[in-house]
Order: structure tokens, then C-alpha cells, then sequence
């Protein structure tokens, strides 16, 4: 005997058939974390310029200001005319960053405010190095090379800071992440 189970969806009641055994017949879509919360505009991208800096300086940093955290997914780490070693570290020391603002940028374009906050800075100079969490390589040059960040989330006032330790004339970082009211 074939069952009914009946539910409520936002548009409208839904119906669902199920076996005599009480199993259902259910079609499931798996979505990252990351693909998800673009889903409702909390996704960002913090894209780092590609310009010439000096080695051991800051590539990207970007500070989270918000009373949400900040989920950090992956970046990808892009080199210029030479193989580069890449630092990685988080921090929360109080000091004020400088060198070029990086605006964020909104993954899904319908829309178009970044509401959360946070400070993001190309070429940053005031801020001392943070504790190393791991480096990363683009043994090549022109070489791009994606790397997760699974399980960095920055709380309010924490940050994460990127530094090219080897010098090139130019190179890039971009970090891909997302805003949550609570972590479960």
C-alpha cells in the first residue's frame, strides 16, 4: 500500500508519496556552505590587486568588525614572474591597518550592498605579523593555486592576514567567505 505524507511548503502544501514500508522517495541537492549563503547574499569575495609589493609584506588583510563571524571557505593564491611562498596567520591585535582599501565583493549580484563589516586592506604595513597557521606555494610562476580554509572563522575584531614572502612584481589573493548570525 502506497501512503500519502503531507507537508507544508512556502509555496503551498506539498504531498509526498511514501512505500508501504513508510519510505520516501526524495531528491536531494548538496550545496556548500559557501554556495548557500550566496543564496541570500552572504557571500563575499575579497579580491587582493595585482601589483608589486615588497616580500614579507601584507598581500591582503581583512578584519571582521561585524557581531556576526566571518566563514572563511578558501582562497587562491596567484604568482607573477616567480615562484612565491605565501604566509598565512590570524590575529586580533587592536591596532589600525593601512595601505589599499579592498572592497568586498557581494557572489550573487542581486545584491548589490555589502552590509556586513569589515576592513580589508591591499599592501597593509601598520599591523604586525600574526601566528602563523600554515604556508602555502605557487612553485611556478604565472601559477595559481586554490587552498581551503575549512575551519578559519573569524570572530568580531579578528582577522585574517596574508603575507607574500617572496618578492615578484606583482601577484594576487583572492578569499572566498561568508557571514553567519551562529555556528552550530
Amino acid at each position: 500500500m502506497v501512503g500519502l505524507v503531507k507537508g507544508q511548503h512556502k509555496l503551498g502544501e506539498v504531498v509526498i508519496q511514501a512505500t508501504s514500508d513508510g519510505e520516501l522517495t526524495v531528491r536531494a541537492i548538496v550545496e556548500s556552505e559557501l554556495e548557500h549563503a550566496s543564496g541570500g547574499g552572504r557571500a563575499y569575495c575579497w579580491p587582493s590587486l595585482d601589483t608589486d609589493i615588497d616580500a614579507g609584506d601584507t598581500r591582503l588583510f581583512i578584519k571582521n568588525t561585524s557581531d556576526k563571524f566571518l566563514v572563511l571557505s578558501r582562497a587562491i593564491f596567484t604568482s607573477s614572474n616567480v615562484a612565491c611562498k605565501w604566509s598565512i596567520g590570524i590575529g586580533s591585535e587592536s591596532t589600525t591597518p593601512t595601505g589599499t582599501s579592498v572592497t568586498a565583493v557581494n557572489m550573487n549580484q542581486q545584491f548589490t550592498n555589502t552590509t556586513e563589516a569589515y576592513l580589508a586592506y591591499d599592501d597593509e604595513t601598520a599591523v604586525a605579523d600574526a601566528p602563523i597557521l600554515f604556508q602555502v606555494a605557487t612553485p611556478l610562476a604565472l601559477d595559481s593555486r586554490p587552498y581551503p580554509l575549512d575551519g578559519v572563522i573569524l570572530g568580531k575584531n579578528h582577522y585574517i592576514q596574508i603575507n607574500q614572502e617572496t618578492e615578484s612584481t606583482s601577484g594576487q589573493v583572492v578569499v572566498f567567505g561568508h557571514f553567519e548570525d551562529e555556528l552550530i
